[in-house]
């Protein structure tokens, strides 16, 4: 196989409080769309977007996990093998940019 046919693909994991705009987030960078109607993330939630960098074809695949305690299980598995991960709060709820550094954390062990 030649350099040139290997696919980038980048896996970021996008994680904040519940309620914070992750999926709307990732839905209006992927799809392009936007709804104001509030649906819980049960687990995982996963989207692709083809960006260029430099020249070179990207695949961003951007995992959209629930930000409940109750999927804590769940959701930690997929952040295995993340290359970048989003800390996502919402900027009228304070607490959810105050649990930023318990999200890091979660990521990072």
């Amino acid at each position: 196989m030649r350099e040139e046919e290997l696919e980038v693909a980048l896996k970021v994991v996008i994680v904040g409080d519940g309620g914070v705009g992750k999926s709307s987030m990732i839905q209006r960078y992927c799809r392009g769309t936007f709804t104001r109607d509030y649906k819980k993330t049960i687990g995982v939630d996963f989207l692709e977007r083809q960006i260029e960098i430099d020249g070179e074809e990207v695949r961003l695949m951007l995992w959209d996990t629930a930000g409940q305690e109750e999927f804590d299980a769940i959701t930690k598995a997929y952040y295995r093998g993340a290359h970048a991960c989003v800390l996502a709060f919402s900027t009228t709820d304070r607490d959810s940019f105050l649990a930023l550094h318990s999200w890091k954390l979660k990521v990072t062990n």
